[in-house]
Parts: structure tokens; C-alpha cells; sequence
């Protein structure tokens, strides 16, 4: 009689860890899920917040790195010389509202700035890093996704005699990136 019921009592057992085992992947994939759904949510209470209170900031940097890339007076005449606080806030307004991509696009660009050596490498190196953080600017700004290459045809006249320049920068850029 004992035996029985210690049977009974065993297979009662291993009825409930089977079914618990069973339970465990549904309970793993709810809990990622659920939690995909927070980070996703966090993201977009994130974007909603900065869209609201910095749409038109967001515009007037967006402005500024164009007119860097499309007018290089501009850039002269605006962040040159003793105009070194135009050119911190203009870091620093990037800083608060761009993306992490355009952060980091943006420290690649001071970076290359600091550096001692004046090649043409470098000045490429620039030209190409301001199109990329125009580009990432304005899927920031608006979700449109547009290639830094793009953006550099709309200003340099020779831009096909000097294609494989800037391609080569663009590679030194996103390995940067990856970095």
C-alpha cells in the first residue's frame, strides 16, 4: 500500500515537472518580448521628447552643418579665428540633440580637426566626415536617409575627377566608426 501511494506521489511529481518544464520557453519568450517592448517604448517617449523640445534646434544644426558642407566661406567666416564660441555651441548643440551615430561622426570630426598634420588627406578626410554628419543630421531630423557621397555631389564641381578620394575617405570614416 505504501508503494502505491509513493508511486501515486511520484508520478503526481513528475506530471507537475513536466508540465513546469514545458512552461519555461513561454515564459522566456514572454519576458523578451516584454522587455523589447519596454526598450522600444523608452525609445520612442525618448525621440517624442526631443522632436518636441528641440525640432527647431535640431533645424538650426542641421542648417549650420550644411552650410558647412555647401559654403566653405560661410564655414570661414562663421567658425574661423577668434570665433571660437560659435564653434562650441555648435558642438555642443550637436551634442544634445543628434543621435549617437552623429555624436560619434562628430568626435571622429573634432578628432581629425586636433590632428597636427595640414594633407590633403586630412582636408578629404573633413570634407567628407561634415557629409556624414549632414546625412546623419537629417535622418535625426526627419527619418530620410541620404548618402554622404550624395551630398557632396551637390557642391564640389569635380567631384568625378576625385571620386576614388572620396570613396577612400568614406572608408577611413566607417572604419573609424566601427572602432
Amino acid at each position: 500500500m505504501v508503494v502505491k501511494i509513493l508511486n501515486l506521489v511520484l508520478i503526481v511529481l513528475i506530471g507537475i515537472l513536466i508540465v513546469a518544464v514545458k512552461q519555461i520557453p513561454k515564459h522566456i519568450s514572454e519576458y523578451w518580448l516584454e522587455d523589447t517592448k519596454n526598450k522600444n517604448t523608452r525609445q520612442l517617449q525618448v525621440e517624442s521628447y526631443f522632436k518636441e523640445i528641440g525640432g527647431q534646434e535640431q533645424l538650426k544644426i542641421l542648417t549650420e552643418w550644411a552650410n558647412m558642407l555647401i559654403d566653405i566661406e560661410y564655414f570661414k567666416e562663421k567658425y574661423t579665428g577668434e570665433k571660437s564660441d560659435n564653434v562650441n555651441n555648435l558642438i555642443l548643440n550637436t551634442l544634445i540633440y543628434g543621435s549617437d551615430r552623429t555624436v560619434k561622426l562628430l568626435s571622429l570630426y573634432m578628432q581629425n580637426v586636433y590632428l597636427q598634420n595640414d594633407s590633403s588627406q586630412k582636408e578629404y578626410d573633413q570634407l567628407v566626415n561634415t557629409a556624414y554628419i549632414v546625412s546623419s543630421l537629417k535622418e535625426d531630423f526627419t527619418g530620410y536617409a541620404i548618402s554622404p557621397q550624395t551630398l557632396l555631389k551637390l557642391q564640389i564641381t569635380d567631384y568625378k575627377d576625385n571620386k576614388q578620394i572620396f570613396e577612400d575617405a568614406e572608408k577611413r570614416i566607417r572604419q573609424k566608426i566601427k572602432e
